[in-house]
């Protein structure tokens, strides 16, 4: 009687395990099928990665060379750095492809054009740790407007750079920030700009700011 009952209840085990292993194994091979699709995008994701640094790495030494050119053919150049950048759309690149778009349209002496594009690529890259420099670029350009409202914007910018401890290239603004306040003849604050720029560089041992030379020269010189 109980080898009955126990043939009863390993049947029963059988009969469940019969049961369960078709959804089992649907759903083992369906989470097989997502890992090998995942592994799969990962792959394709890197293969168009490589591909986009590849054109990008020809681009930039295509500008290089364009560049030291008497008649350089930057429209062509143009060209091709915004193809690349629909073709790589993608990419974690694209915002650089938009810095050479901007560099190339300021060469072209096309400032709005160049402004708008930089904004663009601010917009795209939030949360990056090149973001400051690139703000920054945008408010010295802003400075260069002939409209007195950007301007102003440029300038507000810059000082918020200059003063933000938590920006990385803090130092790039406040150099920037005194030179402007030199050329408007506002010495005093140009002085205490870059003073601040080399009190905070005392116990900076790695990587001193290249700006250090130029800004204590700046400050030997005796104003009469």
């Amino acid at each position: 009687m109980a080898i009955q009952k126990t043939s009863s209840v390993f049947g029963t085990i059988s009969r469940t395990i019969q049961a369960q292993a078709k959804p089992l194994s649907i759903v083992f091979f369906c989470a097989l099928g997502l890992a090998a699709s995942s592994f799969a995008y990962k792959l394709w994701s890197a293969k168009r990665e490589r591909a986009a640094q590849y054109d990008f790495s020809a681009l930039m030494t295509e500008y290089e060379t364009i560049s030291q050119d008497k008649n350089p053919e930057w429209d062509a150049l143009l060209d091709k750095f915004e193809k690349n950048y629909e073709k790589h759309a993608s990419s974690s690149l694209l915002p650089y492809y938009l810095s050479y778009k901007v560099r190339i349209l300021l060469n072209q002496n096309k400032r709005e054009e160049a402004l708008a594009t930089l904004d663009t690529m601010i917009d795209a890259m939030p949360g990056s740790v090149m973001l400051s420099l690139y703000q920054t670029e945008r408010a010295l350009m802003q400075l260069d407007s002939a409209d007195e409202s950007v301007r102003s914007t440029g300038l507000n910018t810059l000082v918020s750079l200059a003063h933000d401890p938590d920006n990385k290239y803090r130092d790039n603004a406040q150099f920037y920030l005194g030179r402007y306040y030199w050329a408007k003849n506002d010495i005093d604050a140009a002085r205490a700009i870059w003073q601040q720029l080399v009190d905070e560089q005392h116990d900076e041992k790695l990587a001193p700011s290249p700006w250090m030379h130029q800004v204590q020269d700046k400050l030997n010189i005796e104003i009469v």
